[in-house]
């Protein structure tokens, strides 16, 4: 081939030129395929920020739909439901905060707080103490005995900034949460040590300001799913107004219908054409008529149905089985593992949110009820997953024949197994039945003393020894 054909067939395949619209920045892209470019209609997809939900559909979401009712209730009510445990050596004052507990309904006013947090986007829950100025912060170690008055929750509309943070101080922990707060309607100031906040849905500290300081509602981010999945529901239910249309087919109906007799004519051959037909079972036509019935497939309505269920069960982060009331489905499945992750969630969420405002409030509890501060309390969550009485047993007989290896191999006393068995409540032990076990094992934990009046006693000397 000559230089000149040579430079022809260069010329035959053009340049792939790019343009500046066909360049798509940190994002998968392929020019060729058409893929993330100016040909490419996923390029312009984009999230943008709806609304707000008020707080009035919020109410409305939570009083007439199920679904969004349980998402707010259901991590709230078991975050609480197997509540907590108290351990200090005082056991009558453990008594008295356990007393004080109930009678100021500490549970079912905690768990209200965590609702209307996670449906209002916020809430707090207000100690009230008699004698002190709701605007002072908080001072624990100065609480009066019998001050405690009680605790009144408060969503975040009923809570109102007084005044906006204008400094940020590193020094308080929660340093984007303004110090006082007006209650509604009211001009009662309450300084911010004295609620205990429940917050929803978290958002981004520079967006709390455009939100008067709160945060979203849980709500917020299912909105357009859970309005999917009633789209769903509301549209099935109204095909079985359709899901079978009788036809009937009239030999010149359409000339009948203009004059208002032949009107009258139809309609009343219509309504005994209808009684005949629902009381006798049968339908009397003209041998010119023509008779269908029209009927709705409704395959597969049911897998787009669980489709969207799925999705807000996962949007939710709260399993079928416990959000749909729902048995597992597929090969072996029993659903123990979804409810065990669900309560691992849980649980961290008791250690991260709950802990700090239990252990603030047995604080003020016990200077109100004690007059003291109680320093060795220990609060531990009860476990969320309950076994059943045969696990239980089970669990029981592994503990019983460990303990009783141990015991053989002298690496425990009996009192350490008496310890265990107290603490968990598997026989009634008492307190005597415990020091009588230890000092029978102290007893036996001294060696025995040497006689000096007997001669085959003491230390066997390495010349002493005499062969076998």
């Amino acid at each position: 081939m000559s230089k000149k054909h040579k430079n022809k067939g260069a010329q035959a395949i053009p340049a792939l030129a790019v343009q500046p619209t066909d360049i798509t920045q940190d994002s998968l892209t392929n020019l060729v395929a058409g893929l993330m470019n100016s040909r490419d209609k996923m390029a312009y997809n984009h999230y943008a920020f709806r609304k707000t939900i008020s707080r009035s559909e919020l109410a409305t979401m939570y009083r007439s739909n199920w679904l969004a009712r349980k998402i707010i209730d259901a991590p709230a009510e078991d975050m609480t439901r197997e509540w907590l445990s108290l351990e200090t050596k005082d056991e009558s004052s453990k008594d008295t905060l356990e007393a004080a507990e109930k009678r100021f309904k500490l549970v079912t006013l905690l768990t209200n707080n965590l609702k209307w947090g996670r449906l209002f986007g916020g809430s707090a829950l207000y100690m009230s103490l008699a004698g002190e100025d709701p605007e002072t912060p908080l001072e624990t170690e100065r609480i009066r005995k019998g001050a405690l008055q009680g605790f009144l929750v408060l969503d975040q509309h009923q809570l109102t900034v007084d005044k906006q943070p204008s400094l940020v101080d590193l020094n308080r922990p929660e340093y984007w949460r303004p110090e006082h707060y007006r209650v509604a309607d009211t001009q009662q100031i309450i300084h911010a040590s004295r609620l205990i906040f429940s917050d929803g849905a978290l958002v981004p500290v520079s967006d709390l300001k455009q939100q008067g300081f709160w945060h979203d509602s849980v709500l917020q981010a299912l909105y357009d799913e859970l309005q999917r999945g009633d789209t769903v529901a509301s549209g099935t239910a109204s095909m079985f107004f359709e899901m079978c249309v009788d036809i009937l087919k009239i030999n010149g109906l359409t000339n009948k219908l203009n004059s208002d007799e032949g009107t009258r004519e139809v309609q009343k051959r219509f309504e005994v054409t209808n009684t005949a037909k629902s009381f006798n079972r049968m339908m009397l036509l003209d041998s010119a008529d023509d008779y269908q019935q029209k009927t709705i497939n409704f395959g597969g309505v049911s897998e787009v149905a669980t489709m969207f269920l799925q999705r807000i069960s996962g949007a939710a982060d709260i399993p079928a089985t416990r959000l749909l009331g729902q048995s597992p489905t597929g090969l072996s499945a029993t659903g123990e593992s979804d409810i065990r992750n669900y309560y691992d969630a849980l649980k961290a969420k008791q250690e991260n949110i709950l802990r700090p405002q239990v252990e603030k409030i047995y604080d003020v509890m016990a200077m109100s009820e004690l007059g003291h501060p109680l320093k060795d309390l220990v609060i531990e969550f009860n476990p969320l997953w309950q076994l059943c009485e045969a696990e239980r047993a089970n669990a029981e007989k592994i503990r019983a024949e460990t303990d009783q290896i141990y015991l053989m191999q002298g690496v425990i006393h009996e009192a350490h197994s008496l310890k265990r068995l107290k603490a968990n409540d598997t026989y009634a032990i008492t307190d005597e039945d415990l020091d009588e076990a230890q000092a029978l094992a102290q007893e036996l934990d001294i060696p025995d003393e040497p006689d000096a009046t007997r001669p085959d006693q003491g230390t066997l000397q390495a010349h002493d020894k005499t062969p076998v």
